[in-house]
């Protein structure tokens, strides 16, 4: 049974190995967008300074925007000197960066471009995105999304083939380095395919999510409830300063939270250990500002809870930087595997052709 699953783990491993190297080291890079995605962009000098009025912050940007774009949001940070974010309509994740304590406008965000390049290689292989209007964004998506699948297999194929008796556990674990450069590749292919499958499966069942719509109904209905729906938050920013009015409320009972406010409501993100997209949400008055509802995570609907721990899963932020670590780490080791697996490959084929 076991030359079986060696010939599938294989025959799989062959036409996708590069695929998945790709998807392993774009993946790695994308796990700390989140922490250094701004960074040359959104510094500020607080010098001790309380920031200006949130009415006072929305005009600046509006002055500047003069009617080329609309106001949807703004993003405040608990560091003190992380500059807003001011989110507009067009296009998708446009946004300013102003500096809370002047009112100047510091730049446009700009997505960096090695987040860039790496997130159209992980969800994409490299084809253009949907707002570019590229068919390549469909193709790319798709095998991205079979490379998936065949990992998987790959994966439960190669753990069908290591699989040790009782007595050989302990040398089933051990990479040998005094046995020539086979030897020594062929012990790290084992050992880290092992070590670093947990992981790897954890990020295929969620990265899926992005890949097949059929799959992602599914796996909601696995956990009895329907696809969280997206929110898109586009509607115009009006009355200034019931928004200060309703941020001075909000930002005094969550002083150490991000704070993403839109017309009429307010996300407050609660961070911690575990679901790093868990939020709860304030809706305010667009007259007076005044807060006439709170919606806690607990009481949000399951499919927001899913949809954040899928994300959260998958990117590997629920225990902040040492999950993160530990993804990079596995995922490292992800994508050498294709490669140690070609030489392991080839050197085999070799022998053969000597025979």
């Amino acid at each position: 049974m076991k030359k079986v699953f060696k010939q599938i783990h294989l025959w799989l491993s062959v036409p996708f190995g590069l695929i998945v190297t790709l998807i392993c080291l774009s993946g790695a890079i994308l796990i700390f967008e989140r922490d250094f995605g701004h960074l040359g962009q959104a510094e500020v000098i607080s010098n001790g300074q309380s920031p200006l009025p949130m009415d006072s912050i929305l005009r600046s940007a509006e002055q500047y925007l003069a009617g080329k774009n609309r106001i949807v949001g703004v993003t405040t940070y608990p560091d003190s000197e992380h500059a807003y974010k001011v989110m507009l309509a067009k296009p998708a994740m446009a946004a300013l960066w102003i500096n809370q304590y002047t009112g100047e406008i510091i730049g446009k965000y700009e997505r960096a471009q090695i987040f860039k390049i790496a997130s159209s290689a992980h969800r994409r292989l490299f084809g253009k995105s949907k707002e570019e209007g590229a068919f390549g964004a469909k193709t790319g998506k798709l095998i991205i999304g079979i490379t998936t699948i065949a990992l998987l297999l790959i994966i439960i194929s190669g753990l069908i083939v290591w699989w040790p008796t009782k007595d050989n556990l302990k040398n089933k674990l051990i990479i040998s380095t005094g046995k020539g450069s086979y030897r020594f590749w062929y012990d790290f292919h084992c050992v880290g395919g092992v070590i670093s499958t947990l992981v790897l499966v954890i990020c295929i069942f969620t990265g899926l999510n992005w890949s097949f719509g059929w799959y992602r109904t599914s796996f909601y209905k696995t956990f009895g409830t329907k696809v969280a729906r997206s929110s898109s938050h586009k509607t115009e920013a009006e009355n200034f300063i019931a928004w200060e009015t309703a941020y001075i409320g909000i930002k005094n009972v969550n002083p150490d939270a991000e704070i993403r406010m839109y017309q009429g409501e307010v996300d407050v993100v609660e961070g911690g250990f575990g679901n790093q997209q868990a939020y709860k949400t304030y809706r305010f008055d667009s007259e007076s500002g005044k807060i006439t509802d709170i919606i806690p995570y607990a009481e949000k609907d399951k499919s927001n809870h899913i949809k954040g721990w899928i994300y959260t899963l998958h990117v590997g932020s629920w225990a902040s930087w040492f999950s993160k670590i530990l993804y990079l780490f596995c995922v490292i080791i992800g994508a050498s595997l294709p490669i140690s697996g070609y030489y392991l490959w080839i050197k085999r084929l070799i022998r053969k052709s000597h025979r």
